[in-house]
């Protein structure tokens, strides 16, 4: 759970600022951390949703967090998709 929501608000926030640098036209200096930024923040939506189903499948585990979890990384992983198509105008 906590690796999907760090993935969302992570992706949330680097997709701020690269939109704030396209708006101030200083998006060609920082284009490039920002898409790498993005993409492992991306990754960590993706570990997120892994961990997630695999914790509904454990019997020890609360099938509520892991559903969060699930949720939130697909969250953050298909937010970085979305706003890389946003940004890129396609």
């Amino acid at each position: 759970m906590y690796l999907g929501i760090t993935s969302s608000a992570l992706v949330f926030g680097i997709a701020l600022c690269a939109w704030m640098g396209i708006s101030q036209r200083w998006i060609q200096l920082a284009g490039t951390p920002l898409f790498v930024c993005g993409g492992a923040s991306a990754f960590l939506g993706f570990l997120a949703a892994i961990l997630g189903a695999a914790g509904l499948f454990g019997k020890d585990r609360s099938r509520t967090t892991a559903i969060v979890g699930l949720v939130l990384g697909i969250l953050g992983a298909c937010m970085f998709l979305g706003f890389l198509r946003a940004i890129s105008g396609g």
